[in-house]
């Protein structure tokens, strides 16, 4: 009756361990695509400066270079906020994962409990089914003794 109820919680834990890994599996792949993203960004913004540096070793008027110089700044903005949400996409797939492998202890907690439980009744089993054997053994015993004449 313990174990059914027992099962029964583990069943539960095991279905919450089950969504938090897929959230964290969602999280850990949002992760990697913020920083895909950050480096596609950090990519750009270097090869556009060097095509520009190439261009402009030819000479710049002033209005292509307020352009380029007003471009690498918004570059620059993108790449910072980017950055900011790789390291907010960190966070969150790391607190999943928290949650993900503290659920997971549970489970296994209430496992070990179950087999020890389990452990314990086959114990008790053994003891009682030794009882009826050296129960029976005595009675055994007693019969003999009393079928035998006296001498």
């Amino acid at each position: 009756m313990i174990n059914h109820r027992f099962n029964m919680l583990i069943k539960i834990q095991q279905d919450r361990e089950e969504k938090l890994q897929a959230h964290f599996v969602k999280a850990q792949q949002f992760y990697q695509q913020a920083q895909q993203k950050y480096q596609g960004l950090a990519n750009y913004r270097t090869e556009y400066i060097q095509q520009s540096q190439q261009q402009g070793s030819a000479g710049l008027q002033s209005r292509q270079y307020n352009q380029f110089v007003s471009f690498i700044g918004k570059l620059d903005q993108a790449i910072q906020q980017q950055g900011r949400a790789v390291q907010q996409a960190q966070a969150a797939a790391e607190q999943r994962k928290q949650s993900w492998l503290a659920m997971q202890k549970k489970r296994k907690a209430l496992e070990l409990l179950v087999q020890r439980n389990d452990a314990a009744e086959l114990q008790k089993q053994l003891q009682q089914e030794q009882r009826n054997a050296d129960e029976y053994a005595s009675q055994q015993f007693m019969r003999r003794l009393a079928a035998e004449p006296l001498l």
